[in-house]
């Protein structure tokens, strides 16, 4: 009896003396977690190592079981300075360090390394590259498009496309969801999105399967801003250009421990022009060639009006709810005149017509988010749910009047055509989506799992109308009017597992997805249903030679599903020689993603490099299909197969404390191959391309100067293709008044007026060459203030957690 009241009380006391435990949140400079940072509990006497435990993807970490003492916590990771706090277990039974910020080394002269203005690279994960975007000033007073044409290996085309390492088919996601802001199809809203309400990009080349497995060349996710700071904060800021460009952002926060709000509202308002120079030549390989030039000079003017709104309510320590909104409203209006010249197998002029063109656009967006996230006792993993409703509504008209004229430019006397069309549509996304992580702290590991559901529902229709010259009245277009609806659900579940042995760390996982996508031509009663299951694994390897260079290897098998504008048969007739239209009978298109890559962190320089290889089947891909009488429609098809096999080097250089230079170049060799002998879709070549940015401080450090300078070669399409461009950006930014609130900046965008699109197409029986101006050389005045308690994120390294002790 005596034996077991003794073991009792051994056991009681045992229980008391080591069930103690340190917990915390790792963040960098910018409060982005840190994933596998070191955290070491030592004795202070003699540095012995106690304990330990690694950081997950979120930053958290827990040291538990061990005895009531004090122990000296050491937390460090590559690049950054060493954290020491002394924490008294004594007195407390258990401790949490809140959240620990880690600032980069101060020895190594990493603090002002940067890449595209200040684009800190963060190792933010296995599997991602994270680009802190707050100070580029060449984006400054502009949008997301051109924060994201500075980042490595993104491009954003004429029309708003964006590619990543010369591949269109990029998925595009805001704070990691769906949206109808985001769509990357040429009708994307990004451009009203300003680009200071932009915190980070994310860029995932070879996703893991805790992502979507959707987009040949990876997830391009943009993180917006979230207050950080205690307190009331605000800013204000102001842009004018040359050529009638206007923007206006106001935002304004508060926090407490309890609760976390933003506000910012933005305006944006845009007149250009947009001009078109085009020769077709037909009939190059039989008796008689016939020659089309057109040349179109054009306005285009974009007004819009943003708002963002959120909340994070912190229950305890522990449990954290957020709902969020955005909001947009814009208009666009397009308008131009098409100059018209036939001529025939001789040279010489056959017909001339003009036609002029007036397209107007508005559209509303709404997002709304919802989101719960649950921490596990001792940190130990977390239980998040999301969900989100994004709305959008939009109405695009076109009016057309074609005049016909003698070639000595009087009017021929033909009835004049006069056409005009609405267009309404409807596009609603819900995304709902469940993940829990858990951290194997004696292994070093970390598994994770999750489910996912998106439905998406569009609808479009579309009238049009010509005037009939007999009774002077406008007459319904039968063969021009349609309905179509689209219904897209995605259902999929996934497991991932990760750990670190030694110097390598592994990650391996798998996704399977169901999905159904309903294109239906509703007028001509065609409707196609597709749908499939699909497992996508994925596998990340890293080796830390040392602790400044790393070796990666990474697979994934990945998906591209044709897009709601891709699969829309809607025919836009403001050029009836040059169509646009969609293609419902579209198939999805499946990759094999290889990619290996060093990195190296040195004193003054980083370097990181990677080559990769891509196959893809049924690849989709925007072709021009060419008509007997001198018509061609862009559209889009399958083509069989492509290979791409390329490099990407990003370095980033600063020889002397006030300068900083970031130089990155990828490229790929590209072959595509189509085996219907009824097309000439063959075609194979290297890409490559290169951006440079040079940053100097001066004026005590009060003042910047930046040089932004990008090239892309000649480019293979397969078709033909797309010709050398290049662009150069000079920007100054000035800080004033005593903490540097108040900032005044001017920039040149496009200084030399080189930016354009220039694309050659060589068919069996067709050559085009054509050429899209649009305007690109402005001259900025940007004049911004900050407001508020600003002083925390300078004084301290260690932020409070929110906890007032409470708990479940």
């Amino acid at each position: 009896m005596k034996g077991s009241v003794l073991a009792i009380i051994i056991s009681v006391l045992s229980h008391f003396s080591y069930s103690q435990s340190i917990k915390g949140t790792i963040v960098d400079s910018e409060n982005n977690p840190i994933e596998y940072a070191s955290i070491r509990a030592m004795r202070p006497s003699d540095s012995s190592v106690v304990s330990g435990a690694y950081s997950d993807i979120d930053g958290n970490f827990i040291i538990d079981n061990i005895a009531q003492a004090t122990y000296l916590v050491r937390i460090t990771y590559s690049s950054l300075e060493t954290v020491d706090q002394l924490v008294d277990l004594g007195k407390s039974k258990n401790t949490d360090l809140g959240t620990v910020q880690m600032k980069l080394d101060q020895t190594i002269n990493l603090d002002e390394v940067v890449a595209a203005g200040s684009l800190d690279v963060l190792k933010a994960g296995i599997d991602k590259k994270v680009y802190s975007v707050e100070d580029d000033l060449t984006s400054k007073g502009g949008s997301v498009n051109d924060i994201l044409n500075n980042i490595p290996s993104i491009t954003v085309d004429q029309d708003g496309n964006i590619s990543l390492r010369g591949d269109g088919n990029v998925t595009i996601l805001i704070d990691g969801r769906p949206s109808t802001l985001a769509a990357n199809d040429g009708q994307s809203l990004l451009n009203s999105l300003p680009a200071n309400s932009i915190e980070r990009i994310e860029v995932v080349t070879n996703p893991s399967a805790r992502y979507d497995p959707d987009g040949t060349s990876g997830i391009i996710n943009i993180v917006l801003k979230k207050n950080k700071l205690k307190g009331f904060n605000g800013m204000v800021s102001a842009t004018a250009a040359t050529e009638d460009l206007y923007q206006g952002n106001f935002g304004v926060s508060y926090r407490n421990k309890r609760i976390n709000l933003n506000f910012n509202y933005s305006l944006d308002y845009y007149e250009g022009y947009r001009n078109f120079e085009s020769e077709l030549e037909r009939g190059i390989v039989g008796d008689s060639t016939s020659r089309l030039v057109q040349s179109r000079g054009g306005d285009d003017l974009r007004s819009s009006h943003t708002i963002l709104i959120g909340s994070d309510f912190y229950i305890n320590d522990r449990n954290v709810i957020g709902i969020s909104a955005t909001a947009n409203t814009g208009r666009r209006e397009r308008q131009g005149d098409l100059e018209n010249r036939l001529y025939d197998s001789n040279g010489d002029l056959e017909r001339r017509w003009n036609r002029s063109s007036f397209d107007p656009r508005k559209n509303s967006n709404l997002d709304f988010n919802l989101n719960y996230l649950r921490t596990f006792k001792d940190a130990k993993g977390e239980w998040s749910f999301n969900a989100n409703q994004s709305f959008e509504r939009s109405n695009e008209q076109g009016f057309y009047d074609e005049e016909y004229l003698n070639l000595d430019d009087t009017p021929l006397g033909w009835e004049d055509l006069n056409q005009r069309l609405d267009n309404n549509s409807t596009e609603r996304i819900t995304t709902v989506q469940t993940d829990v992580s858990y951290i194997m702290e004696r292994i070093r590991a970390r598994f994770e799992t999750g489910a996912k559901a998106i439905v998406r529902s569009d609808f479009t229709s579309t009238y049009s109308e010509s005037r009939d010259t007999i009774s002077d009245s406008f007459l319904e277009d039968t063969l021009a009017n349609f309905d179509y609806s689209y219904n897209e659900s995605v259902y999929s579940v996934y497991g991932v597992f990760g750990q670190e042995l030694g110097k390598f760390k592994y990650q391996v996982g798998v996704r399977g997805e169901y999905a159904e996508q309903v294109p239906n031509l509703i007028s001509s009663d065609k409707k196609i249903t597709n749908s499939y299951f699909n497992l996508f694994p994925s596998a990340h390897l890293k080796y830390d030679a040392s602790k400044i260079s790393q070796f990666s290897l990474s697979y994934s098998k990945r998906i591209n599903r044709a897009r709601s504008g891709q699969l829309n048969p809607f025919t836009s007739f403001a050029d009836p020689f040059n169509l646009r239209t969609g293609n419902p009978e579209l198939q999805p298109e499946y990759i094999h993603s290889f990619d290996l890559g060093y990195s190296y962190t040195g004193k003054k320089l980083i370097f990181s490099t990677s080559v990769f290889h891509r196959i893809t089947n049924d690849v989709i891909n925007r072709v021009r299909i060419f008509y007997p009488n001198n018509t061609a429609v862009v559209t889009f098809d399958n083509i069989d197969k492509s290979e791409s096999t390329g490099f990407e080097v990003i370095t980033i250089y600063k020889p002397f404390k006030w300068m900083k230079n970031t130089f990155s170049v990828n490229g790929n060799y590209i072959d595509y191959t189509n085996n219907d002998p009824t097309t000439d879709w063959n075609n194979d070549g290297f890409n490559w391309g290169a951006k440079y940015i040079m940053s100097v401080d001066f004026w005590k450090n009060s003042a910047t100067f930046q040089l932004n300078g990008n090239y892309y070669a000649r480019r293979i399409t397969p078709q033909g293709v797309i010709k050398p461009r290049g662009s150069l950006n000079l920007a100054v930014d000035k800080r004033l008044l005593k903490k540097k609130t108040l900032s005044v900046g001017m920039r040149i965008t496009d200084v030399f007026n080189t930016q354009m699109f220039e694309m050659e197409l060589d068919q069996l029986d067709a050559r085009q060459d054509m050429t899209y101006k649009w305007l690109t050389r402005r001259f900025y005045v940007s004049i911004s203030y900050k407001f508020g308690n600003l002083d925390q994120k300078e004084k301290a390294t260690r932020l409070p957690s929110g906890d007032d002790g409470g708990g479940e």
